[in-house]
């Protein structure tokens, strides 16, 4: 089927689902127009209308009351319908509002940092790879802002680089197999954005600038920005808000230009290069650097909710983000006979990585991205039940532009060929979830789900790698054309039941079948030609079940106190990515990778067992202590093979989450986290051996904080940290760190401080306190500060 009629066929279905939401708002209010007494009442318990509770959860809730630790106590992430923390299985947690002003945050994942079981991406100041890792497994968690799901066909979450924190109301995280729910992607964990809404006439802006130190190590002229405006209207049934945030900064230069010691097209009475290694421990020349990452962002929403009836909740938002980017003003510290800047011969036919001039441009390229999100929602509370509809549709539009290394003239920074790569994604994604009460100790949740990707690619030779106008998107001038689409579809039961006061438990199962279909590559190198041998790649179709079962069980449960004991087992999966079946890639170290069509969805198979202790929190020294212990068996996992994809790798991931967050006299904090993380691979690769270490997962990492905040100061000091990393899975193949293409550790401290006066708020932020140097494969930034202004009406 053609994507065009697949789309047709998706309308008709959005259009049904539409009319049920008209359908079934009218039925619900002449259900409920005898019962509106009892409708104010639960409305007035909750005003944002959550699904009502029973008697259990309602002192559930009452007893777990926090002071600053947490400003409530219900997740949603971790169950799909509202659940106390008690309640819900594994290890989840809750980011409010306070917690992310009190921190140097700009972008949504700088929420995530220094909570235990989660690494956020460190690079060169915007990160254009922006995920998350949860439990040692890189881009194994759902994403979703407002529950709108954003991992991609490739998994990629690329677009949170550009939405600013200064949207979120709160962040919701739960870690374990999140499959059961959530489907492909939720591999290790779910993590939902939740965005503000205003209750009132609200209006914020905000401005910010900020530097280096020194030394030029970090974003330069980094500005920042944001404006929202929102009210409410109609007795505060009818809620809008429209925001606007960006970015911009000259950045710095975070990458090595590198040559080979010989054949590296220099000629003789060129001085100036600076003796290195590379971390396969190669002795290479350092010749400067391939430039300044000079980018822009931009991210615009709006939002719109209503309550329909006195039951209902209906809500649709539209969201514009971009990043773009461009690598400038390239240094060069090679210098000729004559003590002038070179760069080598640009009359030069050598090429490729570990030559000049090509060093100073290879690898690196121009950017700019684009995405569309809308989405609509409609939540339904039949007394004790709730019935949930979502609909959303997400367009990417990618185009990287960069140098080709196998052009006849040598690349450089003044110009020469490039290639044009011209990716466009869709994703519709149509789910519902209905719960059902049965009784006050027992509830089951039934879903289902429909997702559908689709993704193109098109190369195009480019007469200036510079510009992206001087590539012609012809057919003449096409190089490479490919794509394919993937469907998904999903149901799933999940039984929660509460035995005792103090003992609940769940149990679900899912099943979902996974279509990859109508691939096509009709370009293909030789060395993809040794296994397609036509234009049109079978399909790859594959079934999944994902179960999970949990315990928990609170013997202490107090105005005060409560103890926690938690357990769960469960099964998840992932799906193969386009990238991983198609692309053929080209590392900056001449190292290329080829994609298999034929993988298999990787299987992750885990428990958890876990201790909470929450104590004083009915006092203004209210602390908690959360302990966990995960044990997780990756099967079918997707590796690099002889510079193949296959799905040839078992791996073992098991490890300790650890944290302690105490309050002082309400205004005033203290936050420690450790996660010890065991990743290795429990089967012989060829000449890998099992034992190793998986790539890009730090053995131990941990963060500590103290923060203040009353009605006129606020701020925080912060120290994280993170154990050195692999670059493969030949581990023995690494032995220099603290050179460009490493993963070092880390030690950064970092420091926000702020002032409430009567109109405005102003802070300071200051980065990497330390000016601690090392490598995320890129040189990450150095110290630098940050200093913004901000009003609220």
């Amino acid at each position: 089927m053609s994507f065009q009629a697949y789309r047709a066929c998706r309308v008709y279905q959005i259009v049904a689902i539409v009319c049920v939401f008209g359908v079934m708002s009218v039925w619900a209010d002449e259900l409920y127009q005898t019962t509106d007494t009892n409708a104010e009442s639960k409305k007035e318990q909750n005003p944002q209308m959550q699904n009502p509770k029973s008697e259990q959860d309602k002192k559930a809730e009452q007893n777990l009351k926090y002071d600053d630790i947490m400003l409530d106590n219900i997740v949603s992430v971790g169950t799909k319908v509202p659940s106390t923390i008690e309640q819900t299985p594994g290890n989840a947690s809750i980011i409010n509002q306070k917690q992310i002003k009190i921190r140097p945050n700009y972008r949504f994942t700088d929420t995530l940092r220094g909570e235990e079981g989660i690494i956020q991406p460190k690079g060169r100041g915007m990160e254009t790879f922006d995920n998350v890792m949860v439990r040692g497994i890189s881009n194994g968690a759902l994403i979703m802002v407002d529950g709108v799901p954003l991992n991609d066909i490739n998994n990629n979450t690329k677009m949170l680089t550009a939405m600013r924190a200064h949207e979120l109301e709160r962040v919701e995280i739960v870690r374990g197999p999140s499959s059961v729910l959530y489907g492909s992607g939720g591999l290790s964990g779910a993590v939902n954005f939740i965005t503000k809404m205003p209750k009132e006439l609200e209006v914020y802006g905000s401005v910010g600038y900020g530097n280096p130190f020194t030394n030029q190590n970090a974003p330069q002229n980094f500005t920042q920005w944001y404006l929202s405006a929102g009210d409410a209207f109609f007795d505060k049934r009818f809620r809008v808000k429209a925001s606007y945030g960006g970015s911009f900064s000259n950045g710095y230069a975070a990458d090595n230009a590198w040559v080979n010691t010989t054949g590296n097209g220099l000629d003789s009475g060129i001085t100036g290069a600076i003796p290195s290694q590379n971390p396969q421990g190669t002795n290479i020349l350092i010749v400067g650097d391939m430039g300044r990452q000079k980018f822009q962002t931009h991210d615009a929403r709006i939002k719109l909710e209503s309550d329909i009836s006195e039951n209902g909740i209906l809500s649709a938002w539209v969201q514009y983000s971009n990043y773009n980017y461009i690598h400038h003003n390239q240094t060069s510290l090679l210098r000729d006979a004559n003590g002038n800047v070179t760069w080598g011969n640009l009359n030069s036919s050598s090429n490729g990585p570990g030559t000049a001039p090509y060093a100073f441009v290879g690898g690196m390229g121009n950017e700019k991205y684009n995405q569309i999100i809308a989405a609509s929602s409609y939540k339904h509370y039949f007394d004790e039940n709730e019935l949930s509809v979502l609909v959303s549709y997400m367009y990417g539009n990618d185009i990287w532009a960069g140098p080709n290394a196998s052009a006849t003239i040598a690349p450089s920074p003044f110009g020469g060929s490039g290639n044009l790569w011209n990716y466009t994604h869709n994703i519709l994604n149509i789910e519902s979830h209905f719960n059902w009460q049965v009784t006050a100790a027992h509830s089951v949740l039934f879903g289902v789900q429909e997702k559908f990707l689709n993704y193109q690619q098109n190369a195009y030779v480019m007469s200036d790698w510079r510009d992206f106008a001087s590539a012609p998107q012809t057919q003449a001038n096409r190089t490479d054309n490919s794509g394919g689409s993937s469907n998904f579809i999903g149901a799933f039961v999940d039984w929660r039941a509460q035995w005792l006061e103090s003992l609940s438990t769940s149990l679900g199962v899912r099943w979902d079948l996974w279509n990859g279909f109508g691939y096509y590559k009709n370009t293909r190198t030789s060395l993809e030609s040794a296994f397609l041998t036509s234009t049109n790649i079978a399909d790859n179709t594959r079934n999944q079940f994902s179960p999970k079962a949990s315990l928990n069980y609170a013997p202490i449960s107090t105005q005060n106190l409560k103890t926690l004991f938690k357990a769960s087992f469960g099964q998840s999966f992932r799906a193969p990515t386009f990238s991983q079946m198609f692309r053929e890639y080209t590392r900056n170290d001449g190292v290329t990778f080829l994609g298999n069509p034929y993988l298999k969805p990787e299987v992750l198979t885990s428990y958890d067992i876990g201790f909470e202790q929450h104590f004083g929190l009915d006092s203004g020294f209210g602390g908690v202590v959360k302990l966990y212990y995960f044990d997780s068996f990756l099967n079918n996992a997707i590796t690099i093979l002889n510079n193949n994809y296959t799905n040839a790798q078992k791996a073992r991931i098991n490890g300790i989450e650890l944290s302690y967050n105490q309050a002082f006299w309400a205004v005033l904090g203290l936050r420690l986290t450790y996660t010890w993380t065991n990743a290795k691979l429990t089967q012989n690769l060829g000449d890998i051996q099992a034992g190793n270490h998986l790539p890009n997962v730090p053995e131990h990492s941990g963060y500590a904080q103290v923060y203040y905040d009353d009605s006129r100061f606020y701020g925080s000091l912060g120290v994280e940290m993170a154990s050195k990393q692999y670059r493969s899975l030949d581990n023995a193949s690494q032995k220099v760190w603290g050179v460009y293409g490493a993963s070092d550790a880390y030690y950064i401290m970092d420091m926000r401080l702020g002032l409430h006066l009567r109109h405005f708020d102003v802070s300071a932020n200051f980065t990497n306190l330390l000016d601690y140097t090392y490598y995320a494969y890129y040189r990450a930034p150095g110290r630098a500060f940050y200093v913004e202004i901000a009003t609220r009406i």
